[in-house]
């Protein structure tokens, strides 16, 4: 019985784990007025947390530095200080990140795919 208890817990232990893994690229299309813009945000874990980069190949701007990164309870925030760029959005179940993109007062939906 406690074998069994265990294997179960350490089952949904890890599914959990995996299913919160925000480290990676992640990929999405923000649609402003006259343009469509794709945005890849690059996540990786640090001792601190996470760190992040952002490219809009499209504008050929590549490796923009995030100012902060925060993942907790399954929500994303990162800033962009010098571009004026504020991001927050849910991880959902289909791994897909849902949220607003704000830049300079305009606030316009983006969606994060792997």
């Amino acid at each position: 019985m406690k074998k069994t208890t265990f294997l179960l817990l350490f089952f949904f232990a890890a599914l959990s784990t995996f299913a919160q893994d925000i480290t990676g690229d992640w990929k999405g299309l923000l649609k402003v007025p006259g343009a469509e813009l794709n945005i890849v945000l690059h996540i990786t874990k640090t001792d601190n947390g996470f760190s992040a980069t952002l490219d809009s190949p499209d504008q050929k701007a590549f490796g923009l530095p995030v100012t902060t990164t925060t993942f907790e309870n399954s929500t994303l925030k990162f800033t962009v200080e010098n571009l004026t760029i504020e991001y927050e959005g849910v991880l959902a179940k289909d791994q897909n990140i849902t949220g607003t993109f704000k830049q300079m007062g305009q606030a316009v939906p983006l969606v994060f795919k792997r």
